[in-house]
């Protein structure tokens, strides 16, 4: 329970602090005075005034906020113009800019994450004629495990035809008809086994995985290959979602608890698929920010988009109803 306690809060804080930062960063660089800048919520543990902004570490460790001087929309009905510094004073576009930030730092620690994790461990091969006939893993129920195969295993004939890559045996097993006779080797040792017909249940499957072969990547194509994970992933996920949604079908989104499970596993894993799963995590949570609903980053960008077109902020009455259909449908 302390290992996942420990893990949720490794895992969540970069992820919390540097979308706080990339709020924080586009406050700085478009003259907002930014009041305070919080790491967790509740209790005040330490805090230091810096010139406007009172930075603070509280109780808490899920979350965090930037406050920006003044509020989001300036009344309508104020009788004095918001100071220069504060949010509301300022163009469409710095507001927008400040609001998006957030979500687009989210973007950059997953591109980082993904470029290292890519430039230490290579890109996977994915042409099968490139990858050795090696077994991955064995799944349950299929002769391969009746066969007792094992990871690492490599798999030399298939019939008494010489098999040199994994496209060739999968072609293989796509082509059989009747028992199937197999040499593999596992390590220096060298055995056969045959595997019956009625094994198969009608199915050519042999039930076992490629075993990954990664190929090393220079730097530079690292980090563009990080950028695209970002882009692969978002574009899944969306893809998942529309494909959810037009099937009228509910969709697969985890709630806090199925995150908190989700890291609680990668947490007995390699630390790897624990890295990999904050980059994971931090793709989510920019592109779920930047949805644009009200209440969220990007339902906020879509009002300042709208007073660049129009020049003018919806009235405070469509604001609030907007607001309400955000929550409902959170």
């Amino acid at each position: 329970m302390l290992l996942t306690v420990i893990a949720v809060i490794v895992v969540l804080s970069p992820i919390v602090i540097i979308h706080e930062f990339g709020h924080y960063i586009a406050c700085r660089l478009t003259g907002i005075r930014v009041n305070e800048f919080a790491f967790g919520f509740g209790k005040i543990l330490w805090h230091k005034k810096v010139g406007h902004t009172d930075y603070q570490i509280r109780a808490i460790p899920f979350g965090g906020f930037v406050e920006p001087a003044g509020p989001m929309f300036h009344p309508q009905d104020a009788k004095e113009p918001p100071k220069p510094y504060e949010f509301a004073a300022k163009k469409w576009y710095a507001k927008f800019f400040m609001v998006v930030n957030g979500a687009l730092f989210n973007y950059l620690l997953a591109a980082l994450i993904f470029g290292v994790l890519i430039y230490i461990k290579g890109m996977p091969e994915t042409n099968p004629a490139k990858l050795p006939a090696a077994v991955g893993a064995v799944a349950t129920g299929y002769p391969a495990e009746k066969l007792k195969l094992q990871e690492g295993d490599v798999i030399r004939q298939i019939n008494g035809a010489v098999i040199n890559n994994w496209e060739e045996l999968t072609k293989s097993l796509a082509d059989r008809k009747g028992d199937l006779h197999l040499t593999y080797q596992r390590g220096a040792e060298t055995f056969s086994a045959t595997v019956k017909e009625a094994d198969f249940n009608g199915k050519n499957v042999l039930g076992v995985t490629v075993m990954p072969v990664f190929n090393a990547v220079p730097w530079w194509k690292a980090a563009g290959l990080g950028f695209y994970q970002c882009w692969y992933w978002t574009e899944y996920s969306l893809s998942s979602l529309w494909k959810s949604i037009s099937r009228k079908k509910a969709p697969e989104l985890a709630g806090p608890i199925g995150i908190v499970n989700v890291i609680h596993q990668a947490a007995h894993r390699s630390l790897l698929d624990f890295v990999f799963l904050i980059a994971m995590l931090s793709v989510a949570v920019g592109m779920f920010n930047l949805f644009p609903i009200p209440i969220l980053d990007g339902g906020y960008a879509l009002v300042y988009l709208w007073e660049g077109l129009t020049k003018k902020l919806p009235t405070e009455k469509t604001l609030n109803i907007a607001v309400n259909i955000g929550l409902y449908l959170l």
